[in-house]
């Protein structure tokens, strides 16, 4: 009589072939994913490059582009010298010069009104480096001299551009009369909310939309229109075709990763506005963090001891410069800064 004799680790044969089976299976299954999300990115890719290419066709600069030293910033003036301070209107973080079409179009009857872009941002040039409040401060009075726009001026910063208002009147006091903030950021606002990690995740989300826009994904899912909505068809098309792009994405996410360890400090050191006419305008639909964004809001009215603060009820931060409703509240705002500049008479304190 013969024993067989068996490893005690070996597989009965059927089992053997039925886990090669799976393996094989679970091989080719990858394999065949793989293939398809390589080819839906190069689909994607295409359908960027094309549909850029055609944008970039339709929507040609509205402004003019001035040269400041090699690189050349895109600014739209609207309106007349009429012996009044100039405004400067300086959009958030992504955003250019097309987001202010009603808030521009609203201040054109009374004097001169400048919108621009930041370096890499709407029609600009872009920067060599990723840039801080300062720098781009200095950008805008560069752009502002090559332009013959001279002071004084009354900025008014929305979202980031706040900060940017901010350096740029600490840079050149002598030339700013006013100053109005349109829900701006503040300095210390990440400090505020640690789940950011310094608003690390906010730039990792930024430049992860920028990688996803090179393969068509902001545009095909229109990623991009919260910013637009309720301007005129015609600068929310401009927003929307430039923010379909990876390079507004991209700068947003670089500028925030240098906000705390570049642009925080220069603002946090800034002197402060003495009695300077100020405008702060908040909001009150604020999906995160509100507690934390309202007092951050009241503090910036603290910076000049000749300010006002309006709270509109129902406006979005978006919203308060792309829908026509908040952007004419936004636009008188800035009218009685220019007027308390004028005439040098303080503003009402109070809220509303």
């Amino acid at each position: 009589m013969s024993i067989t004799t068996t490893s005690p680790n070996a597989l009965p044969a059927g089992l053997s072939k039925t886990r090669g089976g799976v393996r094989t299976w679970l091989k080719r299954g990858f394999f065949g994913l793989t293939l398809t999300v390589i080819g839906l990115a190069g689909i994607g890719a295409i359908y960027q490059t094309i549909a850029t290419a055609k944008d970039r066709r339709s929507y040609t600069p509205p402004g003019h582009l001035v040269d400041i030293g090699g690189r050349r910033i895109h600014l739209v003036v609207m309106g007349e010298d009429t012996g009044q301070p100039a405004v400067i209107l300086e959009a958030g973080m992504a955003s250019f010069s097309s987001n202010f079409y009603w808030i521009q179009s609203e201040l054109a009857t009374a004097t001169r009104v400048v919108a621009y872009d930041r370096a890499g941002l709407g029609w600009s040039d872009p920067a060599p480096e990723p840039q801080d409040a300062q720098q781009s401060a200095h950008d805008l009075h560069a752009a502002l001299q090559a332009a013959d726009i001279q002071s004084p001026y009354v900025v008014a910063g929305h979202s980031y551009g706040g900060l940017v208002v901010r350096a740029f009147t600490d840079l050149y006091p002598n030339e700013v009369v006013g100053m109005v903030l349109v829900d701006a950021s503040h300095p210390d606002q990440w400090v505020h909310m640690p789940v950011s990690r310094e608003g690390k995740v906010n730039a990792q989300s930024m430049i992860i939309s920028g990688i996803l826009a090179r393969f068509g994904v902001v545009r095909f899912f229109h990623l991009e229109k919260s910013l637009s909505a309720g301007l005129p068809e015609r600068p929310a098309a401009e927003m929307q075709a430039i923010l379909a792009q990876p390079q507004p994405w991209k700068i947003g996410g670089e500028v925030l990763m240098i906000w705390n360890d570049r642009s925080r400090p220069q603002i946090n050191q800034a002197r402060r506005l003495g009695d300077l006419p100020l405008a702060v305008l908040s909001v009150t639909e604020q999906p995160y963090f509100a507690d934390v964004l309202t007092s951050l809001q009241a503090d910036l009215s603290t910076l000049s001891s000749n300010s006002i603060h309006y709270i509109l009820q129902g406006a979005t931060h978006e919203g308060l410069v792309a829908e026509q409703e908040h952007a004419r509240v936004v636009a008188a705002t800035i009218r009685q800064v220019l007027e308390s500049a004028r005439t040098g008479q303080p503003l009402a304190n109070g809220s509303g």
